[in-house]
């Protein structure tokens, strides 16, 4: 596994514990949001665009040619 698969599992994971902090926050305030849920979307945002550039550079060079 190189560092581009480390690095996107890695992302993935905090993703998904962001995900799950946002349920339970959600579930203690009967499903409103409030600052905290919408700082963690933020997070998830943020970590999902940069998810979304390291695969997108990974796809680039692993179809260029090899020499």
């Amino acid at each position: 596994m190189d560092s581009t698969d480390q690095a996107s599992d890695k992302l993935l994971f905090e993703i998904i514990q962001l995900e799950v902090e946002i349920d339970k926050v959600l579930a203690l305030n009967g499903n409103r949001e409030d600052f905290v849920v919408k700082q963690y979307r933020k997070f998830i945002h943020a970590k999902r665009n940069r998810l979304n550039k390291i695969n997108y550079h990974y796809k680039d060079q692993s179809s260029l040619p090899a020499h």
